[in-house]
């Protein structure tokens, strides 16, 4: 993991625990998901999506109000299609969700996160950007104290589209030069877990 990273999670820690509002419960959920979305170019403009993939996630939370407030982490690791470029995709995020009782033992919830991305890839400069999150979904009661959560979360994040080149030799040859076609990228991720409140 980046040090950009590392020092948001340690601000993360800080500003959650500081928090007058958050009552000593703590709720840790992860998760297993697939996420899709994000294109590069070449110089020749030919694209080529971030293959969809597997990710796993944790978010860490504290009850406040009518919702919660805490950080969430994903990680997704993939490839550009044909290419068979790897990248690694990492999110890390404040967040805070408003939840609403629907039925006995089920609890939907809509929420926002802001935070950074970090990307290292083999088609692009390793970078990290402002990143940011919609999500909604449904927590159901299995025993007391575990909860089985899905969810649905929209991401959205900076990136530089410097092109750098992929081959081996120097060379001027235009499809050698890969980078992210636009400089804001999407991603979708469906999530399925476990929480465990403590």
């Amino acid at each position: 993991m980046s040090n950009s990273i590392g020092r948001l999670i340690a601000t993360f820690v800080v500003l959650i625990t500081a928090s007058p509002l958050c009552s000593s419960n703590i709720i840790v959920t992860p998760f297993i998901g697939y996420s899709i979305g994000g294109t590069a170019a070449d110089g020749e403009n030919k694209t080529y999506d971030i293959s969809p993939s597997s990710n796993l996630a944790l978010a860490v939370e504290f009850p406040i109000l009518n919702g919660r407030i805490g950080a969430f982490y994903s990680q997704q690791n993939s490839s550009l299609d044909t290419l068979n470029l790897d990248s690694q995709i990492q999110y890390l995020q404040l967040q805070s969700s408003a939840e609403y009782q629907v039925a006995n033992k089920t609890v939907a919830y809509i929420g926002a996160g802001l935070g950074a991305s970090h990307i290292s890839a083999d088609w692009t400069k390793s970078q990290t950007g402002f990143a940011a999150s919609i999500f909604g979904g449904i927590e159901y009661q299995l025993v007391p104290h575990l909860f089985l959560n899905g969810q649905a979360r929209w991401q959205g994040t900076v990136v530089s589209n410097e092109s750098i080149s992929v081959c081996n030799l120097p060379t001027n040859d235009q499809s050698c030069f890969i980078g992210f076609n636009t400089q804001w990228m999407n991603q979708f991720q469906t999530n399925i877990g476990v929480s465990i409140k403590f």
